[in-house]
């Protein structure tokens, strides 16, 4: 009896093969898909974590210390914590603040020396996604929804 060899590609080798090209597929997917989502999530994060910066400032020194938030220009800052930052062109801001905190498209959140604040709302909107950084008022906790 002669046996012959046949040449090709085992079972085994064939489903190793379409594993690699379905976690290749996931992995770009995934990435792809939750670009735009981090960006928001990120500039979100970072303006909370300014927002409790300049919330520190005030308790620390002593002293009254705002965040002003530019609508127009799509720009935050802080001359007293000396923070300025741009929000990404991709991203609409609005703000909800007491209307003695707002001139033209400016709005500010201040923060007392007790911890406490002026209050106020910043929503982030980016690809249908919606994110809200909320400072309260009582006791100028800042949160992210």
């Amino acid at each position: 009896m002669r046996i012959s060899k046949v040449n090709g590609f085992t079972l085994l080798e064939m489903l190793v093969v379409v594993m690699i090209l379905a976690l290749m597929t996931t992995l770009v997917g995934v990435n792809m898909r939750g670009k735009d989502r981090n960006d928001l999530d990120s500039v979100a994060r970072t303006l909370m974590t300014d927002l409790r910066y300049v919330r520190s400032k005030a308790m620390v020194g002593n002293a009254d210390t705002e965040m002003t938030i530019d609508l127009s220009a799509k720009t935050y800052f802080s001359p007293q914590a000396k923070i300025s930052r741009s929000f990404p062109h991709t991203i609409a801001v609005s703000l909800t603040v007491d209307q003695r905190d707002i001139e033209g498209s400016k709005g500010k959140i201040v923060f007392y020396p007790d911890g406490s604040s002026s209050g106020g709302n910043i929503k982030l909107t980016g690809n249908a996604r919606e994110m809200e950084v909320t400072t309260t008022w009582l006791n100028g906790y800042v949160s992210l929804r």
